[in-house]
């Protein structure tokens, strides 16, 4: 425009006009091109013909074969609604990390707006405990306890033999027996501990036996005997996906179990780990305390109570109820946080700060932040720390509620199955808010909803590496039948998997909802098959990192993948990013099978995208997959001879198969949208690694229609709409669908 008007100015000097003239030249300048007004993706959608009506799925009772959803037990509370109005599930996903955002960041954690200690259970509420009850809200636990003034602590431990009917004073034939004297031995013990730290550990000893009050309530309508064989399934995620082993006592279990009340029990643990951590801390920079000596190791009939001083301690119990250690470099060994038995079912762990390892050996022992038939939490303030454990580890639950916070430090995190933020029928969640941290595990885990559980993994900030992805020499758990190069099932990194009943026993359970959150770092995701957003049988999987450099990495059906009635998203915010597909198969960075909705939402950077097969933006049978890279120069580089950029399988099953009724009654739609830059279609022999030259099924600034015209009119079912378009300088308005709307409280986040 500068150009433009430098040159009319120059013909005007030559010509001898000046602006001094009383009338001064009319100038013809060039029109803006017009806005539209409405965003791409409403404009795709119109070049189709379908508006919102189409999309999502509300399955019918007459879809003949259809696995009907009323008849499908231990949905999550949010599925129905958003496999029918798919276009809220971005806002779904951002308003849980914005709940990361906001009650994870230092200046809530720290400041007067905070209230009575409530940043994890928030988070955990919003993360966890809200897609599996609606009853709740995140206002508070209701702690309340009233502590004695003149022998906390040892009138806090009176108060829990009162309330489970077990004798505290030993007496008969009208006299006080000689022994056991356990007032006197727990006087003993209790009085070398400082009077403020006693009143402190007493509040929370009270707040203890209120949970453990609340489990005894949930189990209430619970058979033992079923709760024990219960126990001991420590291979459920890989046996539920095509229905291998069915447990009836399970089912019974979680039928009978009043969840809810453990959940509360959970939100009393949550609430006050954080409320004596922080005291604690406060104490320990403002009062002079002898800290190495402020050793304690109970009983109570509701578990051990043990006081670490701020030495190098090592921690080794089978039977804790509450382990505060106050500092130094530790050793946690066995069950940390969680509970280690059916008549544990109540545990907490606290350490202040330090470089600690803990260290899990037994794999049929839950620990670290996990919990089966109850509620267990693992606060880990301050240090850089080690996590090595098994299965049912990290954050993780089965009829329970399973809590692992690490708050700062450059940690590592190491374990087999089930965890890192992992449930069944109940909610785990894993926390590590500052530092570069390491992920490591064979699978189901990392932000994983098995059948009936909230499973997430929350890392706010970070340069963070995600790995599961370990080859079938190392660990076996081969997928042959969705990958020519037989690779390993990941189940990891924001995946929902449900038990696929149909072909084998009928028992049909929901999948579970399966999150990734991480707000802020250069990181590195690596997996293999169904991971990085993934969903299968009534699951969901969403993956979101708001910022940074990112390297995705997988092998087949990932990166925004499902089958089979399930819902996954990926949301990148920002960052220069590269999307990799290495395995033979592919299907991903966006694909669907048998009534998947899949959403790839990839906001600013210059990203990479590789696929050596069928992906970006392609779907079959049904499915509703949604590929949105909004802007950046940004290469595609796929083999040439796999179906990409919003291609469908219109020419099969149409007209429809016998059982495929439903199919009538449905809208397949694929659509691939690059809304902004200087792009690049690459075809690569992917044998040697040469780029062979360009793609011409889709050019920067092109665009087409599948089926077309001329094909459409030969078919049976219609209701197949494939577009993919590149965009070359949309002028158009943000898409609504994928904007932005909460309120932010924190100025970088604005």
């Amino acid at each position: 425009m500068a150009k433009l008007l430098f040159a009319i100015l120059a013909l005007m000097l030559l010509s001898g006009l000046s602006f001094a003239q009383d009338k001064p030249p009319v100038i013809f300048l060039p029109e803006e091109p017009p806005r539209p007004e409405h965003d791409a993706f409403i404009d795709m959608m119109n070049q189709v013909g379908i508006d919102e009506s189409n999309l999502g799925y509300r399955p019918k009772g007459y879809w003949t074969r259809y696995p009907d959803p009323a008849d499908i037990p231990y949905k999550m509370l949010a599925f129905d609604d958003l496999f029918a109005e798919p276009q809220y599930i971005y806002d779904f996903v951002r308003a849980m990390a914005l709940s990361v955002e906001d009650y994870l960041h230092p200046e809530y954690l720290a400041g007067n707006d905070r209230g009575n200690s409530k940043g994890l259970l928030r988070v955990v509420y919003n993360c966890g405990v809200r897609h599996q009850a609606a009853e709740f809200r995140d206002y508070s636990a209701s702690l309340w306890a009233e502590v004695d003034e003149s022998e906390p602590l040892l009138s806090a431990i009176r108060s829990i033999y009162e309330q489970t009917w077990r004798v505290y004073r030993y007496n008969a034939i009208e006299a006080a027996s000689d022994f056991p004297l356990i007032e006197e031995d727990l006087r003993k013990a209790i009085e070398p501990i400082d009077p403020r730290i006693q009143s402190e550990i007493a509040e929370t000893v009270l707040h203890m036996l209120e949970a453990w009050k609340f489990r005894e309530i949930g189990m209430r309508n619970v058979d033992y005997k079923k709760a024990l064989a219960c126990w001991r399934i420590r291979h459920l995620g890989e046996t539920q996906f095509d229905g291998l082993e069915y447990f009836p006592q399970l089912d019974d279990c979680a039928r009978d179990i009043d969840m809810n009340s453990i959940y509360y029990a959970g939100y009393k643990l949550l609430a006050s780990s954080e409320l004596l951590a922080d005291t604690l801390k406060m104490l320990r920079s403002s009062l002079k305390i002898d800290w190495k000596n402020q050793e304690l190791n109970v009983e109570t009939p509701i578990g051990r109570i043990v006081l670490g001083g701020s030495g190098k301690n090592e921690h080794r119990y089978s039977d804790a109820l509450l382990v505060v250690d106050f500092g130094g470099n530790d050793t946690w060994y066995g069950a940390v946080g969680s509970t280690p038995s059916l008549d544990i079912p109540v545990s907490l762990a606290i350490d202040l700060e330090g470089n600690d390892h803990y260290i899990n050996d037994d794999e049929y022992l839950p620990s670290q932040g996990a919990a089966i038939f109850g509620a267990a939490v693992l606060l880990d303030v301050e240090g850089d720390d080690v996590y090595k454990s098994k299965r049912l580890s990290q954050g993780a639950s089965m009829l329970g509620i399973g809590v692992l916070a690490d708050m700062a430090g450059n940690d590592k995190y190491e374990m087999w199955t089930s965890g890192q933020g992992a449930s069944y029928f109940g909610v785990g969640v894993a926390i590590d808010n500052t530092g570069d941290d390491n992920y490591r595990l064979w699978g189901d885990g990392q932000g994983y909803g098995g059948v009936g559980g909230v499973g997430s993994l929350i890392n706010r900030t970070g340069n963070d590496h995600y790995w599961a992805a370990p080859l079938k020499d190392e660990v076996y758990r081969i997928d042959r039948f969705h990958s020519a190069d037989s690779a390993n099932y990941s189940y990891a990194q924001g995946c929902g998997i449900g038990r696929r009943g149909d072909i084998t026993d009928g028992h049909s359970w929901a999948g579970g909802m399966g999150t990734l959150i991480d707000l802020d770092g250069d990181d590195l995701y690596e997996s293999q098959n169904w991971s990085a957003a993934c969903g299968y049988w009534y699951g969901m999987g969403f993956l979101y990192d708001r910022a940074g450099d990112d390297i995705y990495r997988s092998a087949n059906w990932s990166q925004v993948c499902g089958a089979h009635f399930c819902i996954a998203a990926l949301f990148d915010e920002d960052g220069d990013d590269q999307h990799i597909i290495t395995g033979k198969v592919s299907d991903g960075i966006g694909f669907g099978h048998d009534y998947t909705v899949g959403i790839f939402l990839n906001r600013g950077g210059n990203d990479q995208y590789r696929v050596r097969k069928s992906g970006l933006g392609f779907a079959i049978n049904m499915s509703q997959i949604f590929f949105v890279d909004t802007e950046g120069d940004d290469q595609y580089i796929t083999g040439g001879d796999g179906k990409n950029y919003g291609m469908n399988n219109f020419n099969q099953n149409n007209p429809p198969v016998l059982g495929a009724l439903m199919h009538l009654y449905s809208d397949q739609i694929c659509f691939f949208l690059d809304q902004r830059g200087t792009d690049k279609y690459l075809i690569e022999d992917f044998d040697t690694g040469k780029i062979t030259g360009d793609d011409q099924r889709l050019t920067e600034g092109g665009e087409y229609i599948i089926p077309t015209e001329t094909q459409r009119d030969s078919l049976a079912n219609k209701r197949y709409y494939g577009f993919g378009r590149d965009y070359k300088d949309w002028m158009g308005p943000e898409i609504e669908y994928f904007r932005d709307k909460m309120k932010k409280k924190k100025n970088e986040f604005r």
